[in-house]
């Protein structure tokens, strides 16, 4: 390094955050905030039509009834009606705040929540989606998740002056303990 290179814009360590308020930042990171973009839209549009099914039956979906009479066949027993409004609220409303990029990791970790629970009740019927057995589809939601609980939603959101944005790993960090926290209670309270 020479004496004229600015040491202050080297990133102090790899987890110093994925993102900082500097002027000259769009050209480093490239495609990022699209990239992040992509992936809110992909994960809410999806957990939040799956949030409709559940609460009004929209999209051909079971509604509440329906919905817990499904979660029996999973394996809860316990309080079903009331996890099925849970449910429903967690993945509309996780949803639509991962959208707009509005406290993301906070919204991020209901999501996952919600599929660590779904991959848990379907791991005995194998990795691989058959006839709603497999539970691929709600690992690839949770990875999702779990990606922007520790990235933040990036530019393109809502959050662009908040402090998890600039710093996202220690709100991701609590974030991932309430997701874990939610959905131990969740199974052992009713299954």
């Amino acid at each position: 390094m020479s004496s004229g290179d600015d040491v202050s814009q080297q990133p102090t360590s790899l987890l110093s955050g994925v993102e900082d308020d500097r002027a000259d930042d769009a050209p480093r990171q490239g495609g990022l905030g699209l990239g992040l973009l992509i992936l809110r839209l992909a994960l809410g549009v999806t957990m939040g039509a799956h949030g409709l099914q559940h609460l009004f039956g929209l999209f051909g979906g079971p509604g509440i009834g329906g919905f817990a009479r499904m979660l029996e066949t999973f394996g809860y027993h316990k309080q079903t009606t009331l996890l099925s409004w849970i449910t429903g609220v967690t993945e509309l409303g996780g949803g639509v705040l991962v959208i707009v990029g509005l406290f993301t990791p906070l919204a991020a970790a209901g999501l996952l929540g919600v599929a660590a629970n779904a991959v848990y009740a379907k791991f005995h019927g194998g990795f691989f989606e058959g006839h709603g057995q497999g539970f691929e589809f709600e690992l690839l939601l949770a990875a999702v998740a779990l990606s922007l609980l520790f990235t933040g939603a990036g530019p393109i959101s809502l959050e662009r002056n908040t402090p998890w944005r600039r710093r996202p790993l220690p709100l991701g960090l609590v974030s991932l303990l309430l997701a874990a926290a939610a959905a131990v209670v969740v199974i052992v309270l009713t299954r």
